[in-house]
């Protein structure tokens, strides 16, 4: 039993809740700056023993560390945070795929240590790769880059992933929405799906918009829900333009996951 579902039930209380959120932020941040410093030092033991004594490639052994810290995170924060078990159709994970997420949060990111997997190449925005210290280990992961990076380098670095059984993860709205609504879907997730011949594996995520939403700098408690859907496999759809239906589909099965995942959070509260 969490702090969480001791203070649930009182939460409605406006007093109570912001005593509860106050004190998450007193806790969770110190803690959480805390532990990515401990991380940084622990990283070069890490990375030596899985690299000369297990022979890891470095884009795996950094994939893996940020996996691991990504748990740790999560841990830290679930006295206030509820993060409920992973709802999984199918065998999405069996072979390498493009995963799409839709995007409400900074933290988004640091909640896909909720998949089973951690060999995973993010596709994300040339902003990241400016931030210092996350910089180092985004490069070292072989992240891609989809806005400085040309079409060619991606397809080279994505059948380089492929190759090695690893996934790629795009979060296809481009941006963290300001609202529950997801925006607009980039195309470049589903036409490197088609290109590669590889499904594309929906992953619906709720609760991260009340945890941190854009333009607010304090974390409040949540319960964030992760759905992994079936695959879409790409030879599903034909035409000149077939990543467009593929797009329009994947957009479609998400957000109506999503409303109901979001439907079931009202319920519940």
């Amino acid at each position: 039993m969490t702090l969480y579902t001791l203070c649930e039930n009182k939460l409605s209380n406006k007093t109570i809740k912001i005593t509860f959120t106050v004190l998450m932020n007193f806790i969770a941040f110190p803690l959480i700056i805390l532990w990515t410093a401990v991380g940084m030092i622990l990283f070069p033991f890490a990375f030596i023993f899985m690299k000369i004594i297990l022979g890891y490639s470095t884009s795996f052994i950094t994939r893996k560390c940020i996996w691991i810290y990504g748990r740790v995170w999560q841990f830290l924060l679930s006295p206030f945070v509820i993060f409920t078990p992973l709802k999984i159709h199918g065998q999405p994970f069996k072979n390498p795929g493009i995963i799409v997420v839709n995007h409400r949060s900074f933290f988004d990111t640091y909640c896909m240590n909720m998949m089973p997997i951690s060999d995973v190449c993010f596709a994300v925005r040339a902003w990241p790769f400016k931030i210092p210290f996350f910089n180092i280990f985004m490069k070292l992961a072989d992240y891609l880059n989809i806005e400085n990076f040309s079409w060619n380098k991606t397809i080279k670095i994505s059948q380089k992933n492929i190759k090695n059984s690893s996934f790629i993860l795009f979060f296809p709205e481009g941006h963290r929405n300001r609202n529950k609504d997801m925006t607009h879907f980039y195309s470049g997730a589903f036409k490197l799906a088609i290109k590669h011949n590889i499904p594309v594996i929906p992953i619906c995520l709720t609760g991260t918009e009340i945890l941190l939403p854009p333009h607010r700098y304090c974390l409040m408690p949540t319960k964030i829900k992760m759905e992994v859907l079936d695959p879409v496999f790409p030879d599903q759809f034909s035409g000149d333009m077939k990543h467009v239906a593929l797009k329009k589909h994947v957009k479609t099965i998400m957000e109506n996951s999503i409303k109901k995942m979001d439907e079931n959070n009202r319920q519940v509260s």
